[in-house]
């Protein structure tokens, strides 16, 4: 599941960057771990987000023009930290 969502991701970016000047936009919505009907009971990990805060980061994101948009806007900063760690370091703190 998180390989093809990463693979998802990567082609996309990919596609945005052949599109780019040709009128056509796409963009990348990158929400958190969601509070839904789905994830109920589940432990919520930090920066757990709603469904709303998702719709309104992606209107604001269109609006802006963002290629990338995150939800909650955090995440943006913690993932790229998270992207320089060390794999053994980044395993030591998605396993918390």
């Amino acid at each position: 599941y998180g390989a093809a969502k990463a693979g998802l991701d990567q082609m996309c970016l990919a596609m945005a960057d052949t599109l780019d000047g040709t009128g056509v936009t796409l963009q990348i919505v990158r929400p958190g771990f969601v509070r839904s009907k789905m994830t109920a009971g589940l432990a919520e990990p930090p920066f757990t987000t709603g469904v709303g805060e998702v719709a309104d980061a992606v209107v604001r994101g269109l609006e802006s023009g963002d290629r990338v948009i995150y939800s909650p806007p955090v995440l943006r900063y913690v993932f790229t930290v998270l992207r320089v760690l060390p794999r053994r370091l980044w395993r030591l703190v998605a396993d918390r």
